[in-house]
């Protein structure tokens, strides 16, 4: 039981903000009524690029994966990726998915456990440089519309500072990948043997450094289609936004929702996309949380498709020599 109980408080917390978020009835009014006048031509647009977004995700684990030597075949990666977008609605966070990704691959190269592994790895670290880039480019030239309302410029800021902290930690797992670091210096036996291995990351990134870019810039294309996915929701509820507003705003929707404070971070999105599109665009809560609920939605629906993967991801070792029949 206690592996379940962080699990159980995300929970808890989701339950807890949908209903501080739902406790109000001019906004329950509000979201009743734009969601029965939703139209399905946007819904659909929204199914199509969240589904855009996930191969995209496939790709770049294709290329990492044959960065660090792994020759999965991208047919497979996408079942892999599919089967373990399924899996990780079952397993709270992305490390669920993460972690029958992983999985799948060691069936296939037991030998290869490490590089499953770090591949893993350097597929998150594209997707955080993207995000990191998106935020760059879109949040930080609009720094001076977040001082309209206190809220927003406050929740800019925490992303901000999330993003940085990041880097810092990225920054600092890169120096122990150097001699001078002194690894012997760090507690734990355990701990220094896991840091020795996950630094050769950073070798085999700077070894082919040509897929790299090429993960990074698929990374970014992929959040893009991503950040559409949420444009169309929004659409189909008619909500008067532009791209550019949603450029603005969900980098920082994205970054805070990093953090594990709710189950896949219900309630939590729901309550950025209020507070960023409602104080700085005026656009009522009924329709700004529907948007956000039906995005997410979208997502999920994309993640269900992913089970149709589940019966290509079985994977039958061959029979060595000497277990052959007969033998």
């Amino acid at each position: 039981m206690r592996k379940y109980w962080f699990g159980i408080l995300q929970g808890l917390c989701s339950v807890f903000l949908i209903w501080r978020i739902f406790s109000n009835p001019e906004l329950r009014d509000d979201a009743a009524k734009v969601f029965l006048e939703a139209d399905i031509v946007w819904l659909f647009a929204g199914l199509a690029t969240a589904l855009l977004t996930e191969s995209l995700c496939a790709v770049r684990w294709w290329l990492m994966l044959r960065l660090f030597g792994i020759p999965v075949g991208l047919g497979k990666v996408f079942a892999f990726c599919g089967a373990g977008l399924f899996f990780s609605l079952g397993l709270p966070g992305a490390a669920g998915g993460d972690a029958f990704r992983i999985l799948y691959v060691i069936q296939l190269y037991p030998e290869r456990k490490l590089m499953a592994t770090l591949s893993v790895l350097a597929d998150r670290l594209c997707g955080l440089a993207a995000l990191i880039f998106a935020f760059a480019i879109s949040v930080l030239p609009q720094r001076e519309i977040f001082n309209i309302d206190p809220a927003t410029n406050k929740l800019a800021m925490l992303a901000l500072m999330i993003l940085s902290g990041v880097m810092v930690l990225v920054f600092l797992w890169w120096l122990t990948s150097f001699n001078f670091f002194g690894k012997s210096r760090l507690p734990f036996k355990n701990f220094r043997d896991k840091t020795d291995q996950l630094t050769g990351i950073f070798s085999n990134l700077l070894r082919q450094p040509r897929l790299v870019v090429y993960g990074i810039l698929i990374s970014y294309i992929s959040l893009m289609f991503h950040f559409t996915t949420y444009y169309w929701s929004c659409k189909s509820y008619e909500i008067p936004v532009s791209f550019v507003n949603i450029l603005t705003i969900m980098p920082i929707i994205d970054t805070i929702t990093l953090l594990p404070i709710s189950l896949y971070g219900i309630g939590l999105r729901e309550t950025l996309f209020k507070h960023l599109l409602g104080g700085l665009y005026g656009i009522p809560n009924g329709s700004v949380v529907m948007a956000s609920l039906t995005g997410f939605a979208l997502q999920a629906a994309v993640a269900l498709f992913g089970s149709i993967a589940i019966p290509w991801c079985s994977i039958k070792n061959p029979l060595k020599p000497e277990d052959k029949p007969g033998r």
